[in-house]
């Protein structure tokens, strides 16, 4: 027992100043009061625990590097900047990003994560119905650029038919009557 108290006065004088105050006495000259020692440490700055799930660093540049192709033609199934359908847009900027799609709109649409509206941000997939406007049937995508809780409202940047890589708000009638939902995939 008399090794225990030497070995512990030994430990007690390489330690700080500072620790040396918190080790309590031996109880007992044993091993499992040593043991069960445990230091105290203050915490710096406070634990926050976080409110909403924000979106991945990455995504402002994927953005940007999604708005680098607007007035690119629309080309049907397209997926290089010679031209690109809605899909191969998707497909092509999530792609630099270490993101693999599928290959159509449709099948798109079954990756990832669905989101509800007022879970949204930018990054995540949109998807629409076709010119049928039937709401059974995928037929379109974009990418989410930003978002307003508020209005409940988003823009996107998609590859249109009629215009090429556009940026298009949810509240154009064309786009708000054939909403389906939204996917993130990451």
């Amino acid at each position: 027992m008399l090794a225990v108290s030497a070995m512990s006065a030994a430990a007690q004088s390489v330690l700080p100043l500072p620790l040396q105050s918190q080790i309590p006495p031996l109880m007992h000259n044993d091993l499992a009061s040593i043991n069960a020692w445990k230091p105290e440490i203050k915490t710096l700055t406070p634990i926050i625990a976080e409110e909403e799930e924000e979106a991945p660093e990455y995504i402002a540049d994927m953005l940007a590097f999604a708005r680098k192709f607007s007035g690119t033609r629309y080309r049907r199934g397209g997926k290089t900047p010679k031209g690109f359908d809605c899909s191969g847009f998707t497909g092509y900027v999530f792609r630099q990003f270490g993101i693999n799609l599928n290959a159509d709109s449709r099948s798109q649409y079954l990756q990832g994560e669905a989101v509800s509206n007022d879970a949204m941000q930018p990054g995540d997939l949109v998807f629409f119905s076709g010119r049928a406007r039937s709401k059974s049937r995928v037929g379109h995508v974009g990418i989410v650029t930003s978002v307003d809780a508020e209005k409940g409202t988003f823009k996107f940047i998609h590859s249109s038919t009629s215009s090429g890589v556009i940026e298009s708000r949810s509240t154009e009638p064309y786009y708000h009557n054939r909403y389906i939902g939204a996917r993130r995939v990451e």
